[in-house]
């Protein structure tokens, strides 16, 4: 049997797992780019537990190659070449000469990524991610695969065999393959870098306020951080949501140096004096149960089901969105909405964003250490800035 009949079989079976591996880490940019722009949600499906988290992975700085480009776009590229060169090897005898090489070569480089890569989440990130496991098992059983296609034989002409050329090309068609699919998969690629610059710059060069933070209000984060976010919300305005999902994914890469703070402002004139008129009629109910939910330590939970459940919200029942939050006393919390001490705790977070203070026109209104940022940023965006405030 000749070496490409004999090892025909095997091509197929690589073309078919590094299709596979493609497909996977084009969902894996599509998830990085979705976390950095803020457009994800709270919970992505593959967080399982406090040991699997995708985006603690897609917000660490390792998930960065060249350029704001994902390691998961070159990953993509790198399965498109696998996937080429044994399509050449299927489709031509004179190809499959020494198609082995050039297979181990590309398996054996990709498992030399997935082990430091596992090093790298294992011993600084201390996360893993269900999605880079499966691309390492691809990338394993490439390799073993590729040991097992039958050795080369000896060329009978000059031109028989993939060559450097040849492998060039198809390296520079995959590369931009993968590129112009990252592309498509970025909500913010037709951003200008000038524009995402300017936004830095204005806050940058926003005069600091002082702003006086109660010492009870709830805080994720570094409680001795050198950067302080604080952020005026209303839970049912969608605005805010968006505020939510885009500050969500930074509690994931900064573990330390970084804190947030949540500070209520409910757009109802039913507890807000400074609102002229009825408009979000269940939000100063869910502020209230925001406040009792962090008075049993249950507010990061608390605030993402509020934002989750927002279309859910009736009137008297808002409480009741929360009875999935794990550990809370729902019965205590319902108890702790009428008491006069937490109408007080929204009255002075509703007074501190008034007039005669903060003089805060819309939500959300954020402040990172001092500066003013109205309607929020991309997560990106954010990354920048508070990696300028660090230094």
């Amino acid at each position: 049997m000749s070496q490409r009949k004999s090892g025909t079989p095997l091509l197929y079976l690589i073309s078919v797992l590094s299709a596979i591996g493609a497909m996977i880490s084009i969902w894996q940019t599509r998830l990085y780019f979705i976390t950095r722009s803020g457009m994800g949600e709270f919970h992505s499906f593959c967080n399982i537990g406090n040991t699997f988290d995708c985006t603690a992975i897609e917000m660490s700085k390792f998930s960065e190659f060249i350029a704001g480009q994902p390691l998961s776009g070159f990953a993509v590229a790198g399965y498109f070449v696998i996937l080429i060169v044994a399509f050449m090897g299927i489709g031509s005898e004179t190809f499959s000469k020494n198609i082995r090489t050039f297979l181990l070569g590309l398996s054996g480089t990709a498992v030399l990524f997935s082990a430091i890569y596992l090093a790298i989440m294992v011993t600084i990130i201390g996360k893993l991610c269900l999605l880079c496991f499966t691309v390492d098992l691809i990338n394993i059983i490439l390799l073993v695969i590729s040991f097992k296609l039958p050795k080369a034989e000896t060329a009978t002409t000059p031109t028989e065999g993939i060559k450097l050329t040849h492998f060039a090309s198809v390296g520079v068609f995959s590369l931009l393959a993968a590129f112009l699919i990252s592309r498509g998969l970025n909500p913010q690629a037709d951003m200008k870098r000038e524009d995402m610059n300017d936004l830095i710059e204005s806050v940058m060069n926003t005069p600091a306020v002082p702003l006086e933070v109660p010492a009870d209000a709830p805080v994720i984060g570094d409680p001795n951080a050198k950067v302080t976010i604080v952020k005026f919300s209303d839970y049912e305005c969608p605005a805010c949501r968006m505020g939510a999902t885009a500050i969500h994914p930074l509690f994931k890469r900064y573990t330390s140096g970084v804190k947030f703070v949540f500070i209520n402002y409910p757009l109802d004139q039913a507890c807000n004096p400074n609102i002229p008129r009825k408009m979000h009629e269940f939000a100063c109910e869910a502020a209230e149960v925001a406040i009792c939910a962090a008075n049993q330590g249950k507010f990061e939970e608390s605030y993402e089901t509020l934002f989750d459940h927002q279309k859910d919200f009736e009137a008297g029942k808002i409480a009741d969105v929360l009875a999935s939050v794990p550990g809370l006393d729902l019965a205590k919390l319902k108890e702790c909405t009428k008491l006069p001490s937490t109408a007080a705790k929204l009255r002075r977070d509703i007074d501190l964003g008034g007039k005669d203070k903060m003089n805060i026109q819309s939500t959300p209104t954020f402040y990172v250490n001092g500066r003013k940022v109205e309607g929020g940023l991309p997560t990106d965006l954010w990354i920048e800035i508070i990696d300028r405030l660090m230094k």
